[in-house]
């Protein structure tokens, strides 16, 4: 017993140790400086105040970066703008060194001029808003102006009439490429007017730029033929000069009147016009038109063209007008001022300059043919002359035609010959003429007058055919039908075919099948 009391009095006072140390070590890592929390470095009405401080500071940053992407897009945009007006001024509008073959036949006369010199281009003197404004216009009915396919004018249904698709409640859509162009070519006379007055332009651009206005105006409907009239008139009015290139707008002059029912200004304009391109201008002659124009070719192979179309209106106006036997003298008397100009044997034989002048006088010689076909019918004359009239100007539009697109002659009389031997018209001019700036325009004008041409001519045969010899008729409805229709698709309208004129000649065509009882092919 006094052995265990003897030995649990250290092991008490060694507990007790132990929990000494204990206590003093808890209470030094209690006081330590390492072991207690960090200190809050703001307060929270300090991180109150930094937060609008940091929205500001990322609205900063947003309106910085948005303010340099669109310097970098604008910046861009404007210099793709100028880049492409660039490219019109220097390329689309540029006179190229084009061969010798174009300017002895002068296409390059005839081709469209937008106030520059004979280097092509604008008129420096316009200035920049100037010029870009008739950049811009060459662009619109060039490049197309966007993604619309219309324009809406509002009109009155009750006065609206000739030109311009109508849609509901009298609203008239027009073409917004000549809504553009109107709009830049509108400034761009207005620039021009103000620099011509200071003796800052080049002779001819005022008149250059005012006949480009009015022929748009034309093309915008009848509500904008009396400006286009007035745009034609100053532009005759401004020119330096009257020159060969003078007649083409007296052609216009005259034509726009005869749209306009002015038939007495229609006449003398023509007159003039006819008047200009003669070789030895008399100045009594013009007192006498058309008589005193009808006895040669001029030598120019642009007043040619130039003669021959102020004919043609003149000949269809008297049609219209029940001056028959005046409109078939004057086709006649066309027809054979035509034939007395002197041919290429082959028209693969010679230039390509060449052959397009020889088509164009061929297809004028078509146009002439056709009308005299049915100025004989309305004359009540022998029922086999106007077929052979009708007969001649479908041959020669089909020449045309199949020439324009490279087919080969031995090809071409095979087609012409035997009428069971179906063209297959190609809509793709050769590469001789899409390669040339001044002969591109034309050519392309020419095809579609030939097929429009070829098309009418077949189905008037057909129609005067159709009594005596329905199996004859119906091959001619199904040739008309062939150079109306999409070059890749019989039964389906070409792009160049006008709406009215396929409604007739597939109507006929079709009416005929049933007749007969043989299926459409």
């Amino acid at each position: 017993m006094s052995l265990w009391r003897s030995r649990a009095v250290p092991l008490r006072s060694t507990l007790r140790s132990v929990l000494r140390i204990s206590s003093r070590r808890a209470k030094s890592n209690l006081s330590s400086p390492d072991n207690l929390p960090h200190p809050q470095s703001h307060s929270v009405q300090q991180g109150f105040a930094q937060h609008p401080v940091f929205v500001f500071n990322v609205a900063k940053r947003f309106i910085k970066y948005s303010f340099v992407g669109l310097a970098i897009l604008g910046s861009t945009s404007a210099a793709v703008y100028e880049a492409s007006h660039q490219w019109v001024e220097n390329v689309e509008l540029k006179r190229p060194q084009e061969g010798p073959q174009v300017h002895t036949w002068e296409w390059d006369l005839d081709s469209e001029k937008w106030g520059g010199d004979d280097k092509g281009g604008t008129d420096p003197g316009l200035g920049l808003h100037g010029r870009h404004m008739v950049r811009a216009a060459w662009m619109a009915l060039n490049w197309g102006a966007g993604q619309s396919n219309a324009t809406v004018i509002a009109t009155d249904i009750s006065s609206s009439s000739g030109d311009g698709l109508l849609g509901p409640s009298g609203l008239k859509f027009i073409d917004p490429r000549l809504v553009l162009a109107e709009a830049c070519l509108h400034t761009a006379v207005d620039v021009a007017e103000r620099k011509s007055a200071a003796g800052r332009l080049l002779p001819w651009t005022l008149s250059q730029i005012l006949s480009l206005h009015a022929s748009v105006l034309a093309r915008m409907g009848p509500d904008s033929l009396p400006a286009a009239k007035e745009q034609y008139e100053r532009a005759w009015a401004s020119q330096p000069a009257l020159t060969k290139d003078s007649a083409r707008l007296a052609l216009k002059l005259g034509d726009l009147n005869f749209r306009m029912g002015q038939t007495e200004a229609a006449m003398a304009w023509w007159g003039r016009g006819a008047y200009l391109v003669q070789d030895k201008p008399n100045s009594s002659d013009a007192a006498d038109y058309p008589n005193s124009f009808i006895q040669h070719m001029p030598e120019s192979p642009s007043a040619q063209r130039t003669l021959l179309s102020i004919l043609s209106s003149t000949s269809a106006f008297l049609a219209t007008a029940g001056k028959l036997k005046e409109a078939r003298a004057l086709d006649e008397a066309s027809f054979g001022l035509i034939r007395s100009t002197r041919h290429p044997e082959s028209i693969s034989s010679v230039s390509a300059a060449h052959a397009l002048h020889a088509l164009t006088l061929l297809q004028r010689s078509s146009i002439c043919c056709i009308r005299l076909g049915e100025i004989y019918h309305a004359l009540k004359g022998r029922p086999a002359v106007p077929i052979q009239w009708l007969s001649t100007a479908a041959q020669s539009s089909e020449r045309v035609a199949l020439a324009l697109t490279g087919v080969s002659s031995g090809v071409i009389s095979t087609i012409i010959t035997n009428q069971s031997s179906l063209p297959s018209p190609k809509d793709t001019l050769l590469s001789s003429y899409t390669a040339s700036p001044s002969m591109h325009q034309p050519a392309k004008r020419l095809l579609r007058d030939a097929r429009r041409t070829a098309a009418e001519s077949w189905n008037l045969i057909g129609i005067l055919s159709e009594k005596k010899d329905p199996k004859f008729a119906l091959g001619c409805f199904k040739r008309a039908v062939v150079w109306a229709s999409k070059a890749d698709g019989f039964g389906e309208p070409g792009d160049e075919t006008l709406a009215a004129d396929w409604d007739v000649i597939w109507g006929n065509y079709s009416r005929l099948v049933g007749t007969t009882g043989r299926a459409l092919d």
